[in-house]
């Protein structure tokens, strides 16, 4: 049995729409240009997240602090939902752009190599570590700030992509070269910490939760870790 797209022959799995066996690469529907019958996750479920934290964003032009209030993660008045809901909201116009960039180039990338279950499960685990590790840091430094965005799941997402396609190259300003993706996630994680260190001892005092980063970022390498050995003992 192989992969009816391209023929490969390793993790392969049946289409749930149409039945067709394909790869990882193919089995988005999407990707194979599936008949059967739609379901929500066949439009990609990086993107439906992209769509989610959209419409909050554009609500939250209207209704900016009920939505903070309800949402957001409040570490003096947490709600049992805050630490998943404040994932998906953003009221800043450049953290909303910033994090959707990010998002759709590197979510929709490790979505098409891991499948829809793993990628979430990935997102939403590093964006929840980055709650808790949020509210765990406030009340130990007694920070109460409330917190919001997906920037941990993102992390998460990152950090596990440079795990697993170390291969993949990317620019950041103001760097105008391709760096390797594991270079920039030492330079990404070298920044956090650090600006989280000049945070607590209040010498450089942002609006960043540079913990959540960390702690996101810590699930994605576990995770990526995972998947990659798990892919090298079935070489």
């Amino acid at each position: 049995m192989k992969c009816e797209i391209c023929g490969n022959l390793e993790f392969l799995r049946r289409c749930p729409h149409c039945g067709k066996v394909l790869c990882p690469e193919h089995i988005n529907p999407v990707e194979h240009f599936c008949i059967g019958k739609r379901r929500i996750a066949s439009y990609g479920i990086n993107n439906i997240l992209i769509i989610i934290c959209t419409i909050l964003f554009f609500s939250s032009l209207l209704f900016k602090w009920e939505l903070i209030r309800l949402l957001a993660l409040n570490p003096l008045h947490l709600m049992p939902w805050q630490p998943l809901t404040c994932i998906f909201l953003h009221v800043d116009f450049w953290h909303f752009v910033i994090n959707m960039l990010f998002l759709l180039f590197f979510g929709g990338e490790l979505e098409n190599r891991l499948g829809v279950s793993k990628y979430l499960k990935i997102f939403i685990l590093s964006g929840l570590a980055g709650s808790l590790g949020y509210i765990a840091y406030s009340y130990i430094f007694n920070v109460y700030s409330p917190a919001l965005g997906a920037s941990a799941a993102i992390f998460g997402v990152f950090g596990c992509l440079a795990l697993i396609a170390p291969e993949v190259r990317i620019i950041i300003f103001p760097i105008p070269i391709p760096i390797g993706i594991r270079t920039a996630l030492m330079l990404f994680a070298i920044y956090e910490f650090w600006m989280m260190f000049l945070n607590t001892i209040h010498v450089f005092e942002t609006n960043v939760a540079n913990v959540a980063h960390l702690a996101g970022l810590f699930v994605g390498l576990y995770y990526g870790k995972m998947f990659k050995k798990r892919r090298i003992r079935i070489d």
